[in-house]
């Protein structure tokens, strides 16, 4: 179910209905001129690359992210001809595969694909270090950004005061079902009171609404309601486009997993217990 859900969203968010059943002939970019950057502001250049990555990504998700990066630096390799069409090319797929959960393809994007030292100005390089700031700054390995605030219930918390050795961090939305099946995991399948302490972000009609669902789940931790929503400072520190997003930090702050579901989240779990 998991393998068929990222190919599903794959497809699903680079918008329309591509079918690039020729991606792989030898011919298929000779009507893309990657310097017209008037081909950024129309659907053209978007549904070209994404129909050569449909082909060749989805039809395997066993080597997904493999078959991702390998047919990205084809698309970058070309679009570095023209940095204006660069930065969209990065900003589109930064966004595409963060939303899959895909940390290894995003991780790879941040380096700057096909692009050497010295190969650009520094103007460009500032115009590129500010699209991938924000990702940047939640990226695995990164310090998490801080936060601090009243929780639903009038507890005061901020995140680096805590002392707990791991935190799960999960922004939510009331009205989305798998949020609600990735919380009853982590309530009913770990320890909320020693192991993990439990931090939470919903998007709601009211803080009522989030009271009622936090109460009706039994969830123990923190529990915040910003009527900000998607413009809420914690939503714009962490990079929040889609829920459920999940961070785990360590004792030290660092973001050390981002998983895309419970599962991913078990074997992580699984995999720190065996080091």
């Amino acid at each position: 179910m998991k393998k068929l859900v990222h190919i599903i969203l794959f497809c699903m968010f680079f918008v329309g209905p591509v079918w690039a059943q020729q991606g792989t002939k030898a011919d298929y970019w000779d009507d893309v001129d990657f310097n017209d950057t008037t081909l950024i502001s129309s659907s053209v250049l978007k549904d070209k690359v994404i129909g050569f990555l449909f082909e060749n990504a989805c039809v395997d998700e066993a080597h997904f992210d493999s078959l991702s990066i390998a047919n990205l630096n084809i698309v970058f390799e070309k679009a570095k001809t023209n940095m204006r069409t660069y930065e969209y090319m990065l900003e589109l797929m930064l966004n595409g595969y963060t939303n899959m959960g895909r940390d290894a393809v995003t991780d790879y994007l941040l380096n700057y694909p096909q692009l050497a030292e010295g190969e650009i100005t520094m103007a460009e390089g500032q115009r590129l270090d500010s699209v991938t700031e924000p990702f940047q700054k939640v990226r695995v390995g990164a310090k998490a950004p801080d936060f601090s605030g009243l929780t639903i219930d009038g507890k005061s918390y901020q995140l680096y005061d805590s002392q707990a050795n791991n935190i799960i961090i999960v922004f939510w939305s009331t009205d989305c079902e798998y949020c609600h099946d990735f919380l009853n995991s982590i309530r009913k399948k770990l320890d909320l009171k020693s192991d993990f302490e439990l931090v939470t972000f919903a998007l709601a009609e009211n803080q009522k609404e989030v009271a009622a669902e936090v109460k009706k789940m039994h969830l123990l931790g923190y529990h915040f309601y910003d009527e900000k929503r998607w413009d809420g400072k914690a939503y714009l520190d962490y990079h929040i486009t889609s829920t459920p997003t999940v961070f785990v930090l360590d004792e030290a702050k660092t973001i050390v997993c981002k998983p895309y579901d419970w599962l991913e989240l078990k074997d992580w779990i699984r995999n720190k217990k065996q080091k």
